[in-house]
């Protein structure tokens, strides 16, 4: 079922516009076992979205600096084509449904985050991190610099898109790390 989603997500036009019906034709599965695991099909594609995804790489670096520095440039290289192009149809879908969009947060993207959220509340109760430092927006600063330059550049992957990545995560590091 997931699989079929998927697909009918990647090959509609106006992303995730399609129907049960196409589902249960595509999936080989009636609609009462759809139903019986989704609640709807809004659920049902936000866990479709999110079957390749795997949590952002945690490199074993000496330091949590460059643990992020290698994490986060793993990450921007990580993205290929067809996976900027489910990216394109997940932000499409989360535009149009609100709802959606924060279900694909707490179901999958707040998880993949959680390795490096406790890397840095470790740091902070270890003292490398400022302790008014709020982890979370601090996370949400490097996310962005990753996600700014696929989604409204259009560079994921290049060296200078790696090196912009870097020189941000520098500044959030000058900003939140104990001097």
């Amino acid at each position: 079922m997931l699989q079929a989603s998927r697909e009918l997500i990647s090959e509609s036009a106006n992303a995730g516009e399609y129907t049960l019906n196409q589902l249960v034709e595509r999936s080989g599965v009636s609609r009462a076992a759809i139903y019986r695991r989704w609640d709807s099909l809004r659920t049902l594609n936000v866990a479709a979205l999110d079957i390749d995804r795997v949590p952002l790489p945690q490199p074993a670096a000496d330091t949590l600096r460059e643990t992020l520095l290698q994490g986060y440039a793993q990450g921007v290289t990580a993205i290929d084509d067809s996976a900027m192009a489910m990216i394109t149809k997940r932000l499409i879908m989360g535009l149009r449904d609100p709802a959606l969009q924060r279900s694909y947060w707490e179901r999958h993207v707040r998880r993949r985050r959680q390795d490096f959220t406790e890397l840095l509340l470790r740091a902070q109760q270890d003292g490398q991190i400022r302790k008014d430092i709020d982890v979370e927006i601090a996370l949400d600063l490097i996310n962005g610099l990753g996600y700014y330059q696929g989604v409204v550049r259009g560079e994921w992957g290049t060296k200078a898109a790696q090196a912009r990545v870097a020189a941000g995560i520098e500044l959030v590091w000058d900003a939140i790390a104990v001097k």
